[in-house]
């Protein structure tokens, strides 16, 4: 079963992918319709991230300032536990 923090940071590195991918969209773009709408789903995608960025910091879920050492250690720790629920 999932936690809530696994399914928060899911949701935000969706969101970071969706950000990504609408930018890059709209820098191939020519025609300038599709950029007006690709520009506005970039804005929306921005405000998503920004809001669930939000929710997982004031949770406690997200840190982006944790060290690299205990990012990697939580990434080795996390897993175990889950097997070790089952």
């Amino acid at each position: 079963m999932l936690d809530d923090r696994t399914i928060i940071i899911d949701l935000l590195n969706a969101a970071k992918l969706d950000v990504t991918s609408c930018a890059r969209a709209l820098n191939e773009a020519s025609n300038g319709d599709l950029r007006n709408v690709l520009s506005q789903q970039l804005q929306q995608a921005q405000k998503a991230h920004e809001g669930i960025f939000a929710y997982a910091k004031n949770k406690g879920f997200y840190d982006p300032y944790i060290p690299l050492e205990q990012m990697v250690s939580e990434d080795f720790v996390m897993p175990r536990q889950l097997m070790a629920q089952k």
